[in-house]
């Protein structure tokens, strides 16, 4: 089974493969509420934008990813991630879950401890 590939060609391939997992992941009405916090979803997002990122760098010299991927930039984003993270057993979850699952349901951002700690003190708040 691991030998099944996908291979996507060329920046708009991406670009829009990006942007379709962007809108699954942080979708207001999602059909299948696992697709959010899915490490293995949140790892192909992840591995777009880098690639996006190095493409951008090789060729045109800049670098304009690193700034947009920062959570902190994305109220929108932020918003949706809490409400994804309610339609969890959020409440049956450790500290440690927790964590884990917000690493997941950031990506493709990037984020600090702290964007991490108020996040779920955040979910904490409206799960009770």
């Amino acid at each position: 089974m691991n030998d099944i590939k996908l291979e996507v060609e060329g920046y708009y391939e991406i670009l829009n493969l990006h942007k379709a997992l962007l809108e699954a992941k942080f979708h207001k009405d999602p059909d299948n509420f696992d697709v959010a916090g899915s490490p293995i979803i949140a790892k192909i997002c992840n591995n777009i934008v880098d690639m996006l990122t190095e493409y951008e760098i090789e060729e045109k010299g800049k670098d304009t990813w690193s700034e947009w991927r920062k959570i902190e930039n994305h109220n929108f984003f932020k918003e949706r991630a809490v409400e994804n993270a309610q339609n969890v057993a959020w409440e049956k979850l450790s500290y440690k879950e927790k964590e884990s699952l917000t690493k997941s349901i950031f990506s493709p951002f990037t984020f600090t401890d702290k964007d991490v700690k108020d996040f779920i003190k955040t979910v904490d708040g409206k799960s009770t």
